[in-house]
C-alpha cells in the first residue's frame, strides 16, 4: 500500500546521505561528475559564439534582443516540461528504472553530491547540439540570436541549481524563494516544483511547491 509520503516522494526519489559510484568503468564515472566551472567554461564561449554568429548574419539590434530573450523565455518552459515529465517519468520494470536514476533519480537520491548538481557536457552538449539544428531549420539564422538566450537561460538554470544545493539560502526574497522552493521540490513533494530558475510555469500549471 503506497503511504502518504510515498506518494510526495516515491521510493526511487528518496533522499539519502553521502553520495554513489554510477559505472564500474572509471571514465563513465569519471563522466557522470561535473565541476560548475566545466559548463562556464564550456557554455560562455558557446553564448558568445551564438550571439556573434546572430550579428554576423545581419541581425538588427532589436531583433536580436527580442530572439534572445525569446530564447530565455523558452528555456523556461522548456526546462519545466523536461523536469516534470521527463526527469519524473514514472519507471515500469527495471530497465526504466535504471534510466530514471540514472538521468535524474541519482540526484534526488543524492542531493547534496556537489559532483552531481549540473547536467553533464556531454550530454547537454549533445541535446544542445540537437535543438539548435531545428531552430535553424524553423527560424533559419534567427536562430543563432535565439539559440544565445536558450543557452544562457540554462546556465541560468545551472548555476542556479548549483548554488541552491551548495550554498546557503540568500536574503534577497525572490532568491530566497526559489532555494525554499526546491529544497521543498526535493525533501517535502517531488510532485511540486519543477521549475529551478523560474516559477512561472509551476504558477501556471498549479504545481507551486
Amino acid at each position: 500500500m503506497t503511504t502518504a509520503r510515498q506518494q510526495r516522494i516515491p521510493e526511487h526519489m528518496s533522499p539519502q546521505r553521502g553520495d554513489i559510484r554510477l559505472f564500474e568503468n572509471p571514465l563513465l564515472e569519471r563522466l557522470s561528475r561535473i565541476s560548475p566551472v566545466t559548463v562556464l567554461v564550456v557554455y560562455l564561449p558557446i553564448i558568445v559564439f551564438s550571439a556573434w554568429q546572430g550579428w554576423r548574419a545581419g541581425t538588427g539590434f532589436w531583433t536580436f534582443f527580442g530572439m534572445f530573450v525569446g530564447g530565455v523565455f523558452f528555456w523556461t518552459i522548456f526546462e519545466y516540461l523536461l523536469h516534470r515529465f521527463v526527469f519524473h517519468y514514472t519507471p515500469a520494470g527495471p530497465f526504466q528504472e535504471r534510466l530514471v536514476f540514472l538521468f535524474h533519480g541519482v540526484h534526488h537520491q543524492y542531493p547534496n553530491d556537489k559532483e552531481r548538481l549540473v547536467m553533464p557536457v556531454t550530454l547537454s552538449l549533445l541535446i544542445a547540439a540537437v535543438l539548435l539544428l531545428v531552430f535553424r531549420l524553423l527560424l533559419g539564422d534567427l536562430a543563432w540570436s535565439f539559440f544565445s538566450g536558450f543557452t544562457a537561460g540554462y546556465l541560468a538554470y545551472d548555476m542556479t541549481h548549483y548554488s541552491i544545493h551548495h550554498f546557503k539560502r540568500p536574503r534577497a526574497p525572490w532568491l530566497a524563494s526559489l532555494w525554499k522552493r526546491h529544497l521543498d521540490h526535493h525533501f517535502r513533494d517531488t510532485n511540486k516544483g519543477y521549475g529551478v530558475s523560474s516559477t512561472i510555469w509551476d504558477r501556471v500549471f498549479g504545481t507551486l511547491a
